[in-house]
């Protein structure tokens, strides 16, 4: 599936942050609160993900932080286990 919103809806949902593990996927919404983007942990605080081209961030409770840029890219809505 290539659409977010699509692949959300697959697996279990990780209710904390603290509880993700490298291999979950992390759904970020926009303002509309439409899932539009994905990326997968690394490690708790890290994801890769696609955004322009594939980077490698910093992730929290919040969603998507770009060190670079000094800010939040994409806020997080939820966290999925696919087994």
């Amino acid at each position: 599936m290539r659409d977010a919103a699509l692949q959300a809806e697959q697996g279990n949902i990780v209710n904390l942050v603290d509880e993700a593990m490298p291999g979950d996927l992390a759904f970020f919404d926009n303002e509309e609160g439409n899932i539009i983007h994905v990326g997968i942990l690394t490690a708790r605080d890290t994801i890769i993900h696609a955004s322009g081209k594939v980077r490698i961030d910093a992730f929290d409770q919040v969603g998507i932080y770009n060190q670079e840029t000094k800010r939040y890219t994409h806020k997080l809505r939820l966290i999925k286990r696919i087994f």
